[in-house]
């Protein structure tokens, strides 16, 4: 009997785990189906361009149309032109906007959209979460390693010390049975002097040892100023890069547009962020917490889908400060355009500031990235380069423009220097020993050319 109640709660658990993690399936199918199709004019909960999803299919099915939202869904137009649908014309008194034909999806793919939508919840949103968005994604592992390094190293203190007393108790205790003195005043200290006395040798091993790593230590953090690699300083709107840059693939240019013209790569205006969120009102991760301070910074009404106005017929505006984290020396130049612009070095802005399209709020990062980012066949692809020296120094610099090659079939101004460099073989003749030209060579190494 015991046997028979195991086995059927055993059945009875693998058909719900089956169940569960088909509905599980079925709901991801159609959360990627939804995002693909329906998103940009559809939200589960809001109404946007179109009104919100959840709920819908039940509003069809007890209007007796449950078999016609699938013929809308395929061909909008079609069905309301046909005059069956009291439904199709209810969505178009609301809005009359032509809605996109699905005809692609099949009755299965609608189904799993559906299903979607109506067991879709809103994100909570995080706790502080524009100011703290950088603490809360990027939790810093080398501070909880050296939290942990420091517990270990308390515990090994307190075992030596235990050990230590311990074998003061036993040698009292041996000197006792065989009859020896033993001086109960001494102390660790004093016993410790006379045992680096007895053991000089030893002794001034561990001196020279504590000064070289000592020396060593203190040259290489000397060597560690002025470098501020992985520096991710708090933002005023919790903007993520991973979404924007990586998941919607955006143009680095499109935001920072006076890059390939500038000397500063530059921070979007506001009204650039408007271009999309005058429609999209609410994020993934925050909801419409974050995307409310650009709404407030352009002086934009949501709800009415308009601009604030002040009795002069301006806008009201609040200007977002936003707060720096790629920062060189005064006494260093550094034109964006010289480096970025495709008639001139066409660099990939990879290269300096790594794969943005992992990050979440805008931050400085680390050459391992670079590299790692450089040595895969995307990284390969767009002509990036591994380096050695700490990002955003001289030596960093340094490094890339004597490896960085130019490329000879680019157009512009440097075309006339190609041209002298190759009929002037006998100054230049280092340049033909590898078959190519790097920056140095075109005098990137000249200190006037970033300090002057």
């Amino acid at each position: 009997m015991v046997n028979k109640l195991i086995k059927f709660s055993v059945k009875i658990s693998l058909t719900l785990m089956l169940t569960f993690s088909a509905l599980t399936s079925f709901s991801q199918d159609g959360e990627k189906l939804f995002k693909a199709n329906c998103a940009s004019c559809h939200n589960p909960v809001k109404n946007a361009t179109g009104p919100k999803m959840q709920g819908v299919l039940q509003k069809w099915i007890d209007a007796g149309e449950e078999e016609l939202i699938y013929q809308w869904v395929s061909n909008p137009s079609k069905l309301y032109n046909s005059g069956k649908s009291k439904m199709a014309k209810a969505i178009w008194d609301w809005s009359p906007t032509a809605m996109t034909p699905q005809g692609h999806l099949s009755r299965e793919e609608v189904e799993s959209i559906f299903t979607y939508v109506d067991n879709y919840a809103p994100p909570v949103a995080a706790v502080g979460g524009g100011n703290l968005a950088s603490n809360d994604t990027f939790s810093n592992d080398s501070d909880s390693s050296d939290y942990w390094w420091w517990i270990i190293s308390f515990i090994l203190i307190f075992v030596l010390f235990a050990i230590l007393g311990v074998r003061r108790e036993l040698t009292a205790a041996v000197a006792a049975k065989e009859g020896k003195e033993f001086d109960s005043t001494s102390t660790f200290a004093t016993n410790a002097r006379e045992w680096l006395l007895r053991n000089w040798f030893v002794t001034m091993l561990l001196i020279v040892g504590v000064a070289l790593f000592s020396g060593i230590e203190l040259f290489g953090r000397a060597y560690q100023l002025g470098v501020y690699e992985d520096y991710m300083p708090s933002q005023p709107v919790a903007y993520s890069h991973k979404l924007h840059a990586g998941k919607m693939g955006i143009e680095c240019k499109y935001c920072h547009h006076s890059a390939e013209k500038s000397k500063h790569a530059g921070i979007p205006s506001v009204n650039v962020c408007m271009n999309c969120h005058a429609i999209v009102h609410e994020g993934p991760e925050y909801g419409t917490e974050e995307i409310d301070k650009l709404h407030k910074a352009a002086g934009y009404n949501k709800n009415k889908q308009t601009y604030i106005l002040d009795e002069f017929g301006d806008r009201i505006e609040e200007p977002i400060v936003w707060n720096k984290a790629h920062n060189l020396p005064d006494h260093v130049y550094f034109s964006h355009a010289q480096h970025v612009h495709t008639n001139t070095a066409n660099i990939d802005c990879r290269q300096c500031h790594g794969p943005v399209q992992n990050y979440t709020l805008g931050r400085v990062s680390t050459i391992d990235e670079v590299n790692a980012y450089a040595a895969t066949d995307e990284g390969m692809e767009r002509g990036l380069i591994q380096l050695t020296k700490p990002l955003l120094t001289m030596g960093w610099c340094i490094e890339c423009h004597n490896k960085k090659e130019i490329d000879l079939t680019s157009s512009g101004y440097y075309e006339e220097i190609h041209k002298r460099i190759k009929l002037r073989a006998d100054v230049n003749n280092k340049i033909f020993e590898d078959d190519k030209v790097t920056v140095k060579e075109l005098g990137g190494w000249e200190c006037a050319k970033c300090h002057y």
